[in-house]
């Protein structure tokens, strides 16, 4: 009857809705992982893997980013690994800030019932030599 038809569209929206939140997390083959080096040795990160989770959006990450924009600028960019202490404008260096975004979400994640990546402060859980 009407309750059903009424599902029904619900659950067509929202198949239509989550096909264009797949369309805005499509992001270039070449991304799909990415490697971050570092002295205690690179991190490797699943972009796409994250980006197919659906619980997050590009903005959480890529702070700086549009819906039109078509090219999004890497971290380090403005992120540095060496930061002038003297610039208070300057924006946190890469460690604190992949630090702080990576293990945070992972944290958020876990406390609210669900898995994710390292939480724990090791080293050697995300650096490998």
């Amino acid at each position: 009857g009407a309750m059903h038809l009424k599902i029904s569209i619900i659950v067509l929206l929202s198949l239509f809705v989550s096909s264009l939140m797949a369309e805005v997390l499509t992001i270039p083959e070449d991304k799909n992982v990415i490697q971050f080096p570092a002295k205690l040795g690179n991190v490797t990160f699943a972009h796409k893997k994250h980006a197919d989770l659906g619980i997050t959006q590009c903005t959480s990450c890529h702070h700086k980013h549009q819906p039109t924009d078509t090219v999004i600028r890497p971290c380090h960019e403005c992120h540095k690994h060496k930061v002038d202490k003297a610039d208070e404008a300057a924006p946190p260096k890469t460690k604190t800030v992949f630090h702080t975004r990576c293990i945070g979400c992972h944290e958020y994640t876990v406390a609210s019932g669900e898995q994710a990546g390292p939480v724990k402060k090791k080293c050697k859980l995300c650096h490998v030599k």
